[in-house]
């Protein structure tokens, strides 16, 4: 017997089937190519790497400036927002585990260069280095505390190397004594000083013994040329202004609306510092280290509450070395410190990071500076 092979094809009905198969497959990749006609994102990113992500069970929440939360996969596109027009600036609990902290080195001494670097460089810490001008002319010589002084070499390097380099004054006088002559030159003298000798914009003015933060003729002055100032002592530094024991206030506007200056505003920005320890505790750098740890972790509590970060913990330094003079804080002590923070997951910022908002009259972390990381599972 010989077989037809030509049958199927002249079957009509397996013609028709044929070609309904064929029309179904069409409309179904019409409609896939009009629901994916909005969204590049497989062209841009490539398969593999969308795959990845979407699978990816890390990922984190971050607040948009509307208040909405969007994943950390998504395009970044919400980032580059306008800082003009944002007027929500609150970061999830959920970045860096909700933990930042603010360094800030003091005083121009040379052993921030030679020793305090070399172990911020070791975890990738970017601090804030408040440089009084007139100190580093002195160059190794020693300086009240008997500690020598950074060269400007040696503050150029740290810029150099993305460190915040600000500004102390001119001469590190108190400013309640000087006139007003006198605190524009070391005011706005010491910002002139510091570009002069290749600074970037310095932004920020720290008062010596941050005592000048009940003034308004200093606050005044600071604020023609500077955009924030460390000056005063406090556990904890709060974004809105709102956590101060006067409970008064909730924002930061640095005079009310009686045209009295604010306890607390972006020209009082609170640090603790590091020596009252290291003086109350004569060097006993195991009770200190448990001091810092409570210290650094005592903003938990507070943002919790809020749900948000508000509250960020500044240490000050000034000399690290091994003299247990009243301005040091033992080599070791510090390193075992600066490994906690990495260890322990905080993020830590520099105060240039700072931003203000002139909407809500609070303070808020530049998104560009801050680095989002997934939670670990």
């Amino acid at each position: 017997m010989v077989l037809n092979t030509n049958n199927n094809n002249s079957d009509p009905d397996t013609y028709v089937l044929k070609v309904i198969s064929i029309c179904a497959i069409l409309i179904f990749l019409l409609i896939f190519a009009a629901l994916n006609s909005g969204s590049n994102y497989i062209l841009k990113t490539g398969y593999a790497v969308s795959q990845k992500h979407h699978h990816n069970s890390k990922s984190v929440n971050i607040f948009n400036a509307d208040g909405h939360t969007s994943s950390s996969h998504k395009s970044n596109k919400t980032n580059k927002t306008n800082s003009g027009s944002r007027h929500n600036h609150k970061i999830s609990l959920q970045t860096n585990n909700g933990k930042l902290i603010i360094l800030t080195f003091g005083d121009t001494i040379k052993s921030q260069f030679t020793t305090a670097k070399p172990i911020l460089d070791q975890y990738g810490f970017k601090a804030s280095f408040f440089i009084t001008c007139r100190f580093p002319e002195d160059g190794n010589k020693n300086g009240d505390s008997g500690n020598p002084r950074m060269s400007w070499n040696d503050i150029l390097a740290l810029q150099q190397d993305g460190q915040d380099i600000e500004s102390k004054g001119m001469t590190h006088q108190d400013l309640n004594q000087l006139s007003p002559n006198g605190l524009e030159y070391e005011i706005g003298g010491s910002k002139q000083c510091l570009e002069n000798h290749g600074i970037n914009s310095p932004n920020i003015f720290a008062a010596v013994h941050g005592d000048a933060w009940s003034n308004p003729t200093i606050v005044n002055t600071i604020s023609k040329y500077y955009g924030f100032a460390d000056n005063g002592f406090a556990d904890l530094m709060f974004l809105h202004c709102d956590g101060s024991k006067t409970g008064s206030q909730t924002d930061c506007r640095t005079f009310d609306n009686n045209g009295a200056l604010t306890y607390a505003n972006r020209y009082s920005i609170r640090e603790d510092s590091h020596n009252s320890w290291d003086q109350k505790y004569l060097h006993n750098d195991p009770i200190i280290f448990q001091q810092f740890v409570e210290q650094v972790n005592s903003q938990t509590a507070y943002n919790n509450k809020k749900g948000f970060t508000d509250a960020i913990p500044i240490v000050a330094y000034h000399s690290i070395d091994d003299t247990q003079g009243p301005s040091s804080t033992d080599v070791n002590l510090f390193a075992s410190e600066m490994k906690y923070l990495h260890d322990n997951g905080f993020k830590v910022i520099p105060m240039s990071d700072l931003r203000y908002d002139q909407i809500t009259n609070n303070m808020y972390i530049s998104n560009n500076q801050l680095s989002v990381h997934p939670l670990s599972s």
